[in-house]
Formats: structure tokens, sequence, C-alpha cells
């Protein structure tokens, strides 16, 4: 999802059947007698939240206090920049803010690749360096290890740094950009995060390389599709073209780990089933995924679950995520 404002969140078929949400809350609870359920592990319970008062890292201490989870075992998620060029170090206050308010937290900063107006060919020149080198300095003064999600969503036609017609001008891009935070920081994770599913653009066409991605992301939610929520899930999500079967198999060939960087639901509605889907292909695939965060802000469609917006969703969501 293209985040376009720092300090606050970018502003269906409403609601699952109740067959198809029962048939989620009872797939969560094992039978009497049954084998107790895996925990599961704090790296899959990340989230995106919203600016707040003070700062996203206040919001994300009350999302671990909901869900149970221990002070700072959860990762953060932000944006870095995405307007101008001048905001690539205009806003290198805004990872001194994370420290600040906890230097323990580890953070996924989604970074422009470009700005819209600039074509990727003048990043791949090295015509803005200087624009990425003050964010790369910014982060690694405190945030030195944290995990890069590079021009994310290239495949998507609204991203500025949408590749397709591109696509050597986006991998030569994004190679020269790695190249500029590896001199800042050599604890940094680079994170090469396409939208689920077909798109506009066949995303591996924009791979940039294995030498300079350490994580191969997915975003995914849970958009309106005819069919029943099991039908759905199987067709849209598990199968389909550059989905989470692909995901999985296109790391594996590339001895890679996966991610899931913003994962939601909201367009279709309260759909506890794909709360539960989720939850189990993360636990199914434990030891091949690095992290995964939940995007907790209503953006371009509703996704904030621990309001009481998707009731169904949110009780699940907590009993699932929660420790």
């Amino acid at each position: 999802m293209f985040h376009a404002d720092h300090a606050r969140a970018p502003l269906g078929f409403l609601g699952a059947t109740v067959a198809a949400a029962m048939l989620a809350l009872g797939a969560a609870s094992p039978a009497h007698g049954a084998t107790k359920v895996k925990p599961m592990p704090a790296k899959f319970a990340g989230a995106f939240v919203h600016w707040g008062a003070e700062g996203r890292e206040r919001t994300l201490q009350a999302w671990e206090k909901w869900l149970n989870r221990k002070p700072s075992s959860v990762l953060g998620v932000d944006f870095y920049a995405q307007y101008t060029w001048e905001d690539y170090s205009k806003l290198s206050w805004v990872p001194g803010i994370w420290k600040k308010l906890n230097p323990a937290r580890n953070v996924v900063w989604s970074m422009p690749l470009t700005v819209k107006g600039t074509p990727l060919a003048d990043v791949a020149s090295g015509l803005h360096d200087d624009a990425f080198e003050a964010a790369a300095r910014a982060i690694a003064d405190n945030q030195p290890n944290a995990i890069i999600r590079l021009g994310w969503e290239m495949n998507l036609v609204d991203s500025p740094w949408f590749a397709k017609g591109q696509e050597a001008d986006y991998i030569a891009a994004f190679r020269r950009v790695v190249g500029i935070f590896r001199r800042y920081s050599d604890g940094f994770k680079y994170d090469w995060c396409p939208g689920w599913g077909l798109q506009e653009l066949a995303a591996d066409l924009a791979y940039p390389g294995d030498d300079v991605v350490d994580y191969i992301g997915l975003d995914v939610y849970d958009f309106k599709h005819e069919g029943s929520p099991q039908e759905r899930w199987e067709t849209h999500y598990l199968k389909a073209p550059f989905g989470l079967e692909w995901q999985r198999d296109f790391a594996a060939r590339r001895g890679k780990l996966m991610s899931y960087p913003e994962w939601g639901v909201g367009q279709f509605g309260d759909n506890p089933y794909f709360v539960q889907q989720m939850r189990d292909w993360f636990m199914q695939n434990e030891d091949r995924i690095a992290y995964a965060a939940y995007f907790d802000v209503d953006g371009q469609w509703p996704t904030q679950i621990d309001n009481d917006q998707f009731p169904q969703s949110q009780k699940l969501f907590r009993k699932l995520f929660g420790r």
C-alpha cells in the first residue's frame, strides 16, 4: 500500500458469512483433548500503526500490550519520505524519534526508490545519490540493523517507481541505492516486496539480484472477489499467479527468507477466515519467514483491526497473534 504522509495515515461487501466466521473461529480452538496450538512467534506480530500524539513507537507499545507481548519484541514499520527529494533530508529526524522513544526497537523502513516525476533512470545514474545518502545516514544512526524495504510494490501501476517498461532501470536503481546504504551500516537487511497477484507487471521481471536482496516480501490484503471465503483464499491468494505459493517457491529457489511487510483484512469486510489462513500460512512456513507486520491503519481501505470495526476478525486476531 502506498503511504503518502508521515505523521498521518492515508485515507466492501462488508462482512464474511456467519458460517465462514464460525468455521474460522472453530478452526482456531482445538477440540477437547487435542494438542495445544503452538504459540505465535513475536516475529509475526509486527505492525504499521498510527503516528499518535508522540510517534508510532508509543502506539506500537499499546499494540504489544493489546497482544500481551513482551516490550520491544515486535517489529515496527514506517515509511521514509515520499513527496519530494528534499524530504529525504528534511525528514531525517523521524528515525530519531523511534530511537528516542525506544532504542531497543527495530524498524522496517519502506524506502521510496524515486519520487513522482523523476524517472528511475535518473536514480540509476546517480543524480539523486545525495538524497539516499541522507536517508541512509539517518537510519544507520538510529536503527543500524533496520530492514530496508526499497521500492516496494513495483508491480502496481500507481507506484511512482512502477517498473513496467523500465525493468532494467528499476533493477539498476535498486542496486545503486543498496550500495549507498551498505556504506553506512553492514547490519541492514534488504526486502524486495511486490504486491501479491499478477497486477500490472510480472514481478519477477524486476528482481534486482540475489546479492542485493535478503528477503522476498509480499503485501497481501483481503480483497473483494467472487466465491466463498474458502474459494477466494485458494484461488486469489494461495495459488494465484504471484501469490503465496509463488513467493514460497521463488524464495526457496534463491535461498531467501520470505516476509510480509503489509497484510490485512478490510476491503472484503470482517473475514476471520482470512486471518486464520494467514496465521496458518505463517506457522506452516515458520522457518522460511523472517517477519510479518499487520497494517493497523485505515489507508486506501479500512484495515485497522484493534478498533472494533471488524469484531470477529479482531477477536480471532488477538487470540492467534497474542501471547
